[in-house]
């Protein structure tokens, strides 16, 4: 898919600072492996306003929007810079998956894996 369009863009928090933040790293990577035509944006390109990383996302059919807990960091930006998106999820919010602070990276059940993972790929499932 290299220097193609990608179908579905995925935006996502990845801190790996966190818990959350991992795990929404972890599965949009996973769902990059299992889907055709998914690609991640640069969330640090998008908040240090590189036009050419703005102009390309807003190009993107459907943009998901992940983030992993209330501070809503992927979702501010897009909403800063007038980045349409079709999809959002939050993992506190949404999947009731409580970040546990700074410094828990691995801090994360199978189980939270799997809630996140099947949002996740429902919402692929229902941008195609």
């Amino acid at each position: 898919m290299k220097d193609q369009l990608p179908k579905i863009g995925f935006l996502v928090c990845n801190s790996g600072s966190s818990n959350t933040g991992t795990l929404t790293g972890i599965v949009a990577y996973g769902m990059i492996k299992e889907f055709d035509g998914i690609a991640i944006f640069s969330l640090p390109a998008l908040a240090n306003r590189i036009p050419k990383q703005i102009a390309l996302i807003k190009k993107v059919p459907r943009l998901i929007v992940i983030d992993g807990c209330k501070n809503e960091c992927a979702k501010k930006i897009v909403e800063q810079l007038d980045i349409p998106y079709a999809t959002y999820l939050n993992l506190e919010a949404d999947l009731g998956i409580e970040k546990i602070g700074p410094f828990t990276t691995m801090d994360y059940s199978v189980e939270d894996m799997r809630k996140v993972r099947e949002a996740v790929k429902q919402m692929i499932v229902d941008a195609t």
